[in-house]
Formats: C-alpha cells, structure tokens, sequence
C-alpha cells in the first residue's frame, strides 16, 4: 500500500476522541468469517470488505496478542492490563482494527442474543465479516435483528415475484400480498412490475395507499431488457411514485431467457442492502438502472414535479419533469440520519483524502507579486471605524486573506479563515486590479499557500468594469471530486457562498464598497483566467471598492 492509501493508528485514534460518528467498540471482538494470518514483517487480515496488511514493530509483536483477546467480554482498560500495554495504545490500535473492518463491538444482551441465536451460520458470518462496509451495525446481531423483524410483501407480477422471494430464501422472509394492498405487519410493500396494463392499474392502487398510510414501498421494474431497482418510496423523505417515474424510458427489446431472473437476483442484492444496511446501496435516495444484456448500470434519481396533487405544495398544473437543478439536487441529497453510512464518514481521515487540504494552484512559472501582511485586526469590530478610503495593498491583501487563504498550517490539519467543506478549500480567487496603488492593472492569480499574487496577464480590461479591482472566484471541482465524486458540484457552490459571505462582511467592516455582479461572459471571463470552466467554474464575481 502507498503511503497515501494506509490509516495510521496515531490518526484514526486521534481522530476517534472527538468525532462521534467514529464509534470504537467498547467489548471489541473479531468479526466472524475472517483469516488472521501473522508473518514475519506483517499481519495480514483476509476477509474484510477489503483485504488489510499492518505492518511494522507494533503490527508484528502486539497485534496477535491483542487479537487474542478480542472475545466481546473485555473492556479496553482490562486488554490494557493484560498486555501490560497504556490504555492509550490499546484504543488507537482498536480504532485502527475498527476502521480496518477487523473488529466489531461484542455481543448484545442476552434478549437480543437469543433471538437470532438460530441464524444460519453462513448467513451471521457473512453480516459480521461484510458489516464494516457501511459500519451501520455495531454488531452482525443488529444486521440479522433487522432482517428477522422485516415485514416485507411482494405484490405484482406473480413470476417476477416468485424469483424474487427464492433469492432472498433463508435470509429474510418475504409473503405473498393479497387483496392489493399490504397487511398490518407489514413494513415495507414490494411491486414487481413488468409493464402491462394490469400491472400499472394495480401499482397505482398499492401506491396510493401506502402513500396515505405511511408505507415505504420499492419498485422492481422490468422493461425489455431494462430493470430499474427502484425507486423507494416513502412519504416521510421521498416524492411520491409518479414524480419519481416520470422519467421511466421505454424499452422496445424484448426480454430474453434469464433476464426476469437476473433482475430479481440483482433486486434481491440491493433490497437485502437496505433492509440489513450491511453493505452499501444507492437506496433510498437514488436506484439502479441495469441493462440486461450489457450489465452496464447507472444510478438515477428524480424530483417532486411542480403542482403535483400528492407530494408538491406547488399549486397549479402538473408539471410533466422537475427542473434540471431540482434533479441534479435530488441525485445528490444527502440520505435520511437513519440511512447514514458511517463507512462513507471515515474516509475523511484516508491520508489521501487529508492531503486535499494542501492542494492548491501556485502558477509557477507566472511573475510572484508580494502582498502586504494582512492586517486581521483591522476586521475587529469594537475597534474605532475608520474613514473610508480608496483601497490599496493592503485591502486587497486582508480580503483575499479571508475570503481564500489559509490562517494557520498546523502539520495534521490546515485552518482557514472560511468554511470549507470537507476542509478541502475548493475556493480559488483571482483579482482583476484596475486603480490598487503599488500593484500594475492586470489580471492575478491568488496563490494561498504563499499569500501571494501570481501576475496572469497585464488585460485589466478582460472584465470591464469601474471600480478599483474585482475579485472573481471559481471552484476547483476535480480536487473536490476526487473524494466527493458527483456530490463535489454541490460543495464548490456551498465553499463559493461562504467565500462571498466573508468578502462581504469584510468590506462592509473596512468601509469599502462591495457589490455582486448577477451575470458574466463565462466564456470570455475563462478565457482571460486562462481556464477550463467545465473544471474550474466561475461562482462569483466581486466589484470592490467605489465607483471611479
């Protein structure tokens, strides 16, 4: 493994002492399923998620020890005691094992215990070696509790239905609906639907009245050689049936032999997902599109159209698709707190991930231009107001300071004077100087890491405008992408409001004229900044001080 790809324990543990969401195992144990084989320079763990190797002095002479105690009775000042080892090292290096996959917490109350004592082994082995996947369920008790107090029915097309409940056989059971809408118990409504017309007139009726009684319901649909595992409805967090298909495409193939029973395997994969959060699922804010005949796949999402009877507040006419912003938003929600993959937050403290902090753009081989100190203090406001005047150096220093720059480099974390998501700093500002004493007009790139200014080109007429100099912002999508994927869009807009909130208060607290420009030529304006806008997009654009 690199460098950047391995946690260290010093990290994670660290880590682990002010973050909640990192949960250590109080009575750690050894999940089930897993092979621990200890050699000479290594111990290597096969059976997780993914296959883990700790290396060095500490991996090879405490880890076997320790693992040897894991029996989900002993509490970490007991294991500390028993190795004769600070309970400080004993946490970091289960914080590492939990983070790894390698360890979960010990077993329930005896209850809880006795009510899956029957699962089948096969089945618990698999909950507890495959559980730190998403890390949902501190034990694989929890995962199988889940599964055994699901009521699920499956209503719709009888053979689509059937091949469904043999895929789930032994680890969840699954009833036949009757009467067209689900029972009592039931806890979440299945429909297998193959696209006739008795199949939609019965969908809609099962739709409605979950949606009135507040019962989630998941669609298995079979197009031609289309499946669509999903979407999940459920009236507390999703829009309602019909908004959610309003995108469904038709598919004019015609299935072929096996296609009926490889969608329902594939359903069966993402459903069990949901219902035991073992492993990670697109549900229940997104689902998978499959093509049966190529397997390639594409996660989807939809919105709530405008002046919908069920689920808008719009009134109106329907709609017939939500905005292309409203869908982009909905396919990057963030899931309900119950649907929250713990898994997903660790990765905030994967080296590479923690690298990002440090990356930004320099411009090397452009002229440096040196800025002033910023002057900070000058932002404090029980100090005395001062007159306002025309902004020089060091006006432009302080707000560019704030809006992008960095407040301290500390060596496991980088402080910004601006929130940033994930801490990334995906903010980039350029400064088109026109009227700054001391600076030529031109266009100048801002380069955080060394509060200075990277002089880009002498056009100070790239961005015509009056006032002394515009700071135009941009966000730099693939290092936000890079750990973010599709949500990273999303971030660089939040990093770029926070950024423009800063540089407004900033001003308006030094007493220099601030005003926000509505529109811009994105084209000309990447141009000038020598850009690529699909990478770098253009968020804002900042005229600073008074009118010439």
């Amino acid at each position: 493994m690199s460098d950047r790809s391995m946690m260290t324990a010093e990290t994670v543990g660290s880590a682990a002492r002010f973050d909640p969401q990192l949960r250590i195992p109080l009575r750690p144990r050894l999940r089930r399923g897993l092979v621990v084989a200890v050699e000479a320079d290594q111990v290597v763990v096969t059976g997780p998620p993914k296959k883990q190797l700790f290396r060095g002095r500490s991996a090879t002479e405490m880890l076997p020890a320790l693992l040897a105690l894991l029996d989900g009775e002993r509490t970490h000042d007991r294991l500390a005691a028993e190795l004769a080892l600070p309970e400080e090292v004993v946490f970091k290096a289960l914080s590492l094992l939990w983070t790894c996959g390698v360890v979960e917490e010990g077993p329930p109350p005896e209850p809880e215990r006795a009510a899956v004592a029957d699962l089948d082994d096969r089945l618990a082995d698999y909950l507890s070696r495959v559980g730190s996947a998403t890390e949902v369920n501190p034990s694989w008790e929890e995962a199988a509790t889940r599964l055994r107090t699901a009521g699920i029915e499956v209503f719709g097309d009888p053979g689509l239905a059937a091949l469904l409940r043999e895929e789930l056989t032994g680890s969840v059971e699954i009833t036949e609906g009757t009467g067209g809408t689900p029972s009592e118990r039931t806890t979440l409504a299945v429909w297998a639907d193959t696209g006739t017309d008795t199949d939609s007139a019965g969908r809609d009726v099962l739709a409605a009245h979950c949606w009135d009684k507040g019962v989630p319901m998941l669609r298995l649909s079979v197009r031609g050689r289309r499946a669509a595992l999903g979407p999940l409805v459920d009236p507390r967090t999703t829009p309602c049936l019909d908004c959610l298909t309003a995108d469904d495409e038709d598919d004019d193939r015609t299935a072929g032999p096996g296609d009926h029973a490889l969608a329902a395997a594939l359903f069966a994969r993402d459903l069990f997902a949901a219902v035991s959060r073992t492993t990670p699922t697109p549900l229940p804010m997104r689902w998978r599109v499959v093509d049966l005949e190529t397997l390639g796949q594409r996660d989807t999402a939809s919105a709530t159209r405008p002046g919908c009877p069920r689920c808008s507040v719009a009134d109106g006419p329907v709609v017939d698709r939500a905005a292309p912003a409203t869908r982009f938003e909905a396919s990057v929600a963030m899931p309900p707190k119950e649907f929250a993959d713990l898994k997903a937050h660790q990765m905030h403290y994967k080296p590479s991930n923690l690298a990002l902090q440090r990356v930004s753009r320099t411009w090397p081989v452009a002229p440096a231009v040196a800025l002033p100190p910023p002057g900070h203090a000058r932002l404090d406001r029980s100090a005395p107001p001062r007159e306002t005047a025309a902004p020089g150096p060091d006006v432009l220093s302080l707000l560019l300071s704030v809006t992008a720059g960095i407040r301290a480099d500390h060596a496991d974390k980088v402080s910004r004077w601006t929130a940033s998501g994930g801490n990334i700093g995906s903010v980039t500002a350029y400064a088109v100087v026109r009227d700054v004493p001391g600076i030529s007009p031109g266009v100048y790139g801002y380069v955080a890491s060394g509060h200075r200014l990277a002089r880009l080109s002498s056009r100070a007429d790239a961005l015509p405008g009056d006032r002394p100099f515009s700071m135009v912002l941009t966000g730099d999508f693939p290092k936000v992408a890079r750990k973010y994927s599709a949500f990273a869009l999303r971030i660089v807009l939040l990093d770029s409001g926070c950024a423009q909130a800063t540089t407004r208060e900033a001003a308006h607290t030094l007493g220099v004229g601030f005003a926000l420009r509505p529109r811009w030529d994105d084209e000309a304006l990447a141009a000038a900044l020598g850009i690529n806008p699909d990478m770098e997009p253009v968020t804002a654009v900042i005229d600073l001080g008074d009118p010439a």
